[in-house]
């Protein structure tokens, strides 16, 4: 529905819902809001977000220990049918199917592989095939193996593309929000000329700032992105070390290895590139010359769980945050948890319920 045809009361925009933030979390709730004919606006000022330089990997399994992330099974299939969504809506193609190539640092690597990929909930995605590359500008001399239906999201991209699809519909706001202007009432939520039956807060690392959940134990991690040109096309996948390298198209690629806790200014470091170059020359032996440098704060939680539910005192406020590093797939389904907890009343999973937090109320005066 859209700002001019919305329902007017002294100037006052009625919508069932309002979203602050429009990373993937924001992002995949005003999607489902479509989806279900719900009525929302948007505020974000399209600052600093660590969707706009995720790589957008989709992959079920922890590369450092061989084992399937938390839910992983029903995230990979939540999160594809989002993003098949988001390409009807938008008309563009968003998600590659790309192999993920795990490269073994030792032997020992390689036989507690051979172990896992025999389990049975780990056979769908742990190929058993110790492989060799012929590529001399590829540094595996023990070989890797394949983590089987992964796939490549063109994240920034979307988010970039959904955001202009909602200004066009009326529904985003390009502004920075205020919180000094929110009124809460009883039964909703008034921000200047808007009043909402909900607030959703999807600020990512910015919750910081928020007053009234600025006490959840949401920890930023910085992470930088280099996007370079080799000497010669390498072969399309996501080849993973310490750090990865994806060819993305050609000979351009896309490398990055950094999680830094202590610097969170939003802008990329030379620190940040030189550990970047660092650990790629362990991957990649060529030549290649750097062509753009990134860097986002992504919102991660102490327990690495997501953050969901409603606040403890005003209960039409709600919070959709702690999607860290694996944000293309948890994201989708953490909407799916969120809109039934508030729509239907269903229970969150209190791994990822925001009343896990409440130890840390003691000092909150909202």
């Amino acid at each position: 529905m859209n700002l001019s045809t919305q329902k007017k009361t002294s100037s006052v925009f009625n919508v069932n819902y309002l979203i602050i933030g429009q990373g993937v979390a924001g992002s995949s709730l005003a999607l489902k809001l479509l989806q279900e004919g719900k009525s929302f606006l948007m505020i974000d000022e399209d600052k600093n977000k660590a969707s706009s330089v995720a790589v957008g990997t989709f992959n079920p399994v922890v590369l450092k220990r061989f084992s399937l992330i938390w839910n992983g099974v029903e995230q990979m299939k939540i999160s594809r049918a989002y993003f098949r969504s988001f390409e009807e809506l938008l008309g563009k193609k968003l998600i590659e199917n790309v192999p993920t190539y795990r490269i073994f640092k030792n032997p020992d690597e390689i036989e507690t592989w051979k172990k896992k990929a025999q389990k049975p909930e780990l056979q769908e995605y742990l190929s058993g095939e110790i492989r060799y590359s012929d590529n001399e500008l590829l540094n595996v001399p023990y070989g890797y193996a394949e983590v089987l239906k992964t796939a490549r999201i063109r994240l920034g991209e979307c988010v970039a593309s959904f955001r202009e699809f909602l200004l066009n519909a009326e529904k985003y706001i390009p502004e920075n929000f205020d919180y000094n202007q929110l009124e809460i009432q009883e039964n909703s939520i008034r921000y200047k000329n808007i009043e909402a039956e909900k607030i959703v807060f999807c600020e990512g690392f910015g919750v910081k700032e928020n007053p009234y959940f600025n006490y959840l134990p949401v920890i930023g991690v910085k992470g930088e992105v280099l996007k370079i040109e080799t000497e010669t096309e390498l072969p399309k996948a996501i080849w993973k070390g310490y750090n990865f390298l994806f060819p993305e198209n050609g000979k351009i690629c896309l490398t990055a290895s950094t999680y830094d806790r202590n610097d969170l200014s939003p802008e990329p470091t030379e620190k940040g590139a030189q550990e970047i170059r660092h650990y790629l020359e362990e991957i990649y032996t060529g030549n290649y010359k750097v062509l753009e440098h990134t860097a986002g704060i992504r919102p991660t939680v102490i327990d690495r769980r997501p953050i969901l539910g409603n606040h403890h005192l005003h209960k039409n406020m709600y919070i959709l945050n702690g999607m860290g590093t694996r944000g293309t797939l948890l994201a989708p389904q953490m909407t799916e948890m969120l809109y039934a907890f508030i729509e239907k009343s269903e229970v969150i999973d209190k791994e990822a319920d925001v009343r896990r937090f409440d130890k840390y109320l003691t000092d909150q005066k909202n």
